[in-house]
Parts: C-alpha cells; structure tokens; sequence
C-alpha cells in the first residue's frame, strides 16, 4: 500500500503550501518552486510551546529552496500561537481558500511505517492509531482543495525521492523533524534532533540508508 510512485499535479492560479521545516514539507516545497509558474503563498504555524524553532527552520529551508531553484515568486506567512493543533495549523489556509485567495493548498501529509515499525518506537503517540495515517488504508490525495501528494507515502519514499532529487546532501541536512518538548526528558537539542522524540524515530528509520 506504500507505493513510492509519485507524480506531483501543478495546479493553476495562486497556490498555498503548509511547510514547517520538516523533511516532508521542505521537498514538497522544493519541487512546487521548481515545477510551478504559479505565486506561491507559504504557511508556517510557529509554536511558543516548541520555544519557535519553526521560525528558524523555515527561513533556512526556503532560502535553500530559493538557491536550488532560482524561483522567487513567493510569499511567506509566518502565524504565531501559543501551542499547534489541526484547528490552528490550517485556519489562515482554509481562510485563504474560502476567500478565493489562493486556489489549492499543498501539505506534505505521509503514511506512517508499517506496524512492525511503530511497535519498535521507544515512543508511541496517538498518530499510530490515526486512520488518517494508517499505512494498510488506501486515502484521497486531494479533498476540499487540499492536495496531499505523500499521502500514500512513507518515510522511506520520501527519502529515497531525496535521492532521486539530489537533495540528500544540499536540503535533507537543513531540515527538522524534531518534536522535542521538555516534558520527554534529555536536554533540549537547539536546532537540531533529539533522537529520541516519535518524528525523530521515523526519520532515522526512513533516511537509514542515506545518512
């Protein structure tokens, strides 16, 4: 059910990508700036609990993606709150799309790893029991003018379209997964990964034989 077939639609008029920084999120924000002909809007949510790292992230990812492509017909949005949730992470997106400010929103939602894989995590989150990321489940890639490329996706075909790209050694290393908050222990790990946290988990087990 994980196929690593892609083949990423370009749509026409204005457009919206949710991109954090992450590893999903920052390729598929590098092959719509390579790809599209179209003004590019980006939305980030920057969280205060995270202590704004984000905001930090993202500049680095698309000053990279800029270089890599050469295309500046962006706009970025950077909207603040106190801790992200689903209702804050997309509200400024669907606001966008009713008012007909951009015609289609991006995001780089992934399947998760097989269960075998999730049972090996030292940490286990409510996202294993998601249906919206069950890996066995076969899922919409495009609803409500939100269009979700990777849905069907892992972790491991993300990184291997890195390779296809050749972006392993130019955005790959730039990008963050990390969810570390202090409540999991360790010590805070900056800019970089904690090792320990579910999304540092997945991107070890998916980037393995690349790094």
């Amino acid at each position: 059910m994980n196929s690593c077939d892609f083949n990423l639609e370009i749509f026409k008029g204005p457009v919206g990508i949710s991109c954090s920084g992450g590893a999903d999120s920052s390729l598929l924000l590098y092959l719509l700036m390579k790809y599209s002909k179209e003004k590019i809007h980006i939305f980030t949510t920057v969280s205060n609990f995270k202590q704004r790292k984000t905001s930090q992230v993202i500049l680095n990812v698309i000053n990279q993606c800029i270089k890599l492509t050469g295309n500046i017909n962006i706009e970025h949005h950077l909207h603040y709150c106190e801790e992200q949730n689903i209702k804050n992470l997309f509200s400024i997106c669907k606001e966008w799309l009713s008012n007909d400010y951009i015609k289609v929103m991006y995001t780089g939602i992934t399947n998760n790893p097989p269960i075998e894989v999730l049972n090996s995590f030292n940490n286990k989150m409510d996202i294993v029991d998601s249906k919206d990321r069950d890996s066995t489940i076969k899922k919409e890639e495009f609803i409500n003018k939100f269009y979700m490329p990777f849905r069907n996706m892992d972790k491991q075909c993300i990184a291997d379209l890195y390779d296809y790209y050749g972006l392993i050694d130019n955005l790959y290393p730039i990008t963050r997964s990390c969810e570390w908050i202090p409540q999991l222990g360790g010590s805070d790990p900056g800019l970089g990964h904690c090792g320990n946290c579910w999304w540092c988990e997945e991107r070890k087990w998916g980037f393995q034989k690349y790094v």
